[in-house]
């Protein structure tokens, strides 16, 4: 185990001049030398290649990552080494160079849709940053200008039912000021919820990924269930949401499944008074599907 690497990482995590902090720098590193042999086994996959140096040396929080009980309730240390490890590899698998650069060495966006309202950017990114570290390795987040909206935050691993790749969901959040943009939004979009339209998007990742399976997280599984009293219930129910997304539970409680593609309601069955409201909802969301597509498509290998 490279020891002054780590000391790098640690200090790059943790902010040792507060005393909060230094606390938490060496936790890391006491964790670090009571699992020596998993974190050297970490360290040495990302000296393989000098892109995984790159990424490693700006996104340090994939070490934090197996450290500490992120992603889901009850997740191991060699289940967390896995899930970095898996989603890299398959990041490398599908995209170039340039995509991975992007996210996890220069901390930069990738733009897969935008649109406007009043007058605003309204965009739908993939993006990572240390924030988002504890429920994911990469972020789809839908913003209006300077201010996010919602953020689904993801890793991509095989399937415990057939191996294949699948794009797992790690947490749904939104912003707790913007119920007024939100209805807005809503009502712009032809009666589509904002929280459905993010997560109409990350179906669309999972399609152009060549996923065959997306999960998402249920209110058991979520990773802060670790610290919380057996009283206290998450502030929105994320179980609600998936079933009303046709989700299904999963053998393990911890997940849902849930389709990629959307049920999308024919014409037939819709009331007359509803046809053309879902004309133009319909014609928007293929707008974003083609636009997803497209932008996947420029940065596959």
């Amino acid at each position: 185990m490279d020891k002054k690497f780590l000391k790098y990482i640690g200090h790059d995590l943790y902010n040792v001049k507060k005393l909060k902090e230094r606390k938490r720098y060496i936790v890391f590193r006491i964790r670090c030398g009571l699992h020596k042999s998993q974190i050297g086994a970490l360290l040495d996959f990302f000296q393989t290649t000098p892109l995984r140096r790159e990424m490693l040396k700006h996104t340090t929080s994939f070490v934090e990552q197996t450290t500490r009980a992120f992603f889901y309730k009850g997740s191991t240390w060699d289940e967390r080494i896995a899930i970095v490890k898996n989603h890299i590899e398959y990041m490398e698998n599908i995209f170039n160079d340039e995509a991975i650069a992007k996210l996890y060495v220069n901390g930069e966006r990738i733009r897969l849709w935008e649109d406007t309202y009043e007058e605003q950017p309204l965009v739908m990114e993939l993006w990572f940053h240390g924030g988002q570290r504890k429920e994911g390795c990469l972020s789809l987040v839908l913003s209006l200008g300077a201010d996010e909206l919602y953020q689904i935050m993801f890793w991509l691993a095989p399937s415990p039912e057939d191996n294949e790749m699948s794009l797992w969901i790690g947490a749904l959040q939104g912003t707790p000021n913007g119920s007024e943009i939100i209805k807005g939004l809503t009502k712009a979009f032809f009666g589509y919820r904002t929280k459905n339209l993010i997560f109409y998007g990350i179906r669309n990742v999972a399609a152009g990924l060549g996923c065959k399976h997306l999960y998402a997280v249920s209110n058991a599984g979520y990773y802060a269930m670790n610290h919380v009293r057996i009283d206290r219930k998450l502030k929105t129910s994320l179980d609600d949401f998936w079933q009303e997304c046709e989700g299904q539970a999963c053998k393990d409680q911890r997940f849902f499944e849930m389709p990629i593609e959307e049920y999308r309601k024919s014409m037939e069955e819709l009331k007359p008074s509803k046809r053309a409201q879902h004309r133009r909802r319909f014609a928007k969301m293929d707008e974003i599907t083609e636009s997803v597509t497209e932008v996947l498509n420029n940065y596959k290998k």
